[in-house]
């Protein structure tokens, strides 16, 4: 069965279905071993015939964004690497709410949305993935997160129809939004505000200032490793256990900022996991806090 999808998928797709691609390249952190194919697809029609014909061969299939916030085992991923690109990835605006596709760079959404002049959006400055990432894990930072922007969403179902919701329809907690199961964000309408475009662009500048200042921004990392406990911060406790520096192989416990593990260089899945697991058992031990992972661990690294 692989082996009729891959012929179908190069029939396709042609160079947009690469096979036996390290995600290493394709992630963040700079780790993971080979995903049988990473597919670039770049409308609706594409994306319902990979994931269709993905599921009738009996392999598995995930979005892949921007590779951030995701840990890819070593062994790499038996299916599907879902990348969408063309006007899946595009922006424009549409009255005072801007329109992006699900695989628009966040950043690039916050840009464009700042020469408009239109508001609302500057937190998301310098945060990497996509807008349908951001929107499905409802990504947030200084107060604010995607859920309160987002007005509608455009998803593909997992039987290849799409459906068009208002975001009020899909409940919304910290870093997680119910969306049905197995569907994809093709787009989003975030309901933003007009305003100048230089007050819009000195508030990004801003936020973007301060991620620098309190992250490692220049670092290979995936964003923030585990999610805040209610009433503290993972990066407090994390610290407080004495795990600031800590290393396992090429992986380290960012001195700039706890709540974020580096790849100093060389690094594996497995370095990085083994970090987690002692982290978490630390600040378990110290606090009685038990951290729960942002990442999404795939395969067994």
């Amino acid at each position: 069965m692989s082996a009729e999808l891959k012929r179908l998928l190069q029939d396709s797709l042609g160079e947009r279905a690469k096979f036996d691609q390290p995600m290493s390249v394709h992630t963040t952190w700079g780790v993971g071993g080979p995903a049988w194919c990473v597919c670039q697809v770049a409308s609706q029609e594409e994306a319902a015939l990979v994931i269709k014909a993905t599921r009738q061969a009996g392999l598995p299939w995930m979005p892949l964004g921007r590779g951030s916030n995701l840990l890819v085992s070593d062994a790499g991923y038996p299916g599907v690497m879902l990348r969408l690109a063309g006007e899946l990835a595009s922006l424009r605006r549409q009255g005072d709410c801007l329109w992006a596709g699900g695989g628009a760079h966040l950043p690039a959404a916050v840009k464009f949305a700042a020469r408009l002049g239109l508001a609302g959006l500057e937190w998301a400055a310098g945060i990497p993935g996509t807008v349908g990432g951001a929107v499905a894990t409802n990504a947030g930072a200084l107060d604010s997160d995607m859920s309160r922007l987002t007005r509608g969403i455009t998803l593909l179902l997992a039987e290849g129809e799409t459906a068009r919701l208002e975001g009020a329809q899909l409940p919304a907690g910290y870093r997680q939004r119910s969306l049905p199961r197995e569907s994809l964000v093709l787009a989003a309408l975030l309901a933003l505000q007009e305003d100048r475009p230089e007050a819009v662009g000195l508030r990004c500048d801003q936020a973007l200032a301060r991620r620098r200042r309190s992250q490692p921004t220049g670092a290979a990392s995936a964003g923030s490793v585990f999610k805040n406990p209610p009433g503290d911060y993972a990066g407090r406790l994390i610290e407080a256990a004495g795990c600031k520096g800590l290393t396992v192989g090429g992986a380290q416990v960012s001195a700039k900022h706890a709540n974020f593990i580096v790849n100093r260089g060389g690094a594996t899945a497995r370095d990085v996991l083994a970090l987690m697991r002692e982290v978490r058992q630390r600040v378990l031990k110290s606090s009685g806090v038990e951290l729960e992972p942002e990442v999404e661990v795939v395969g067994h690294a």
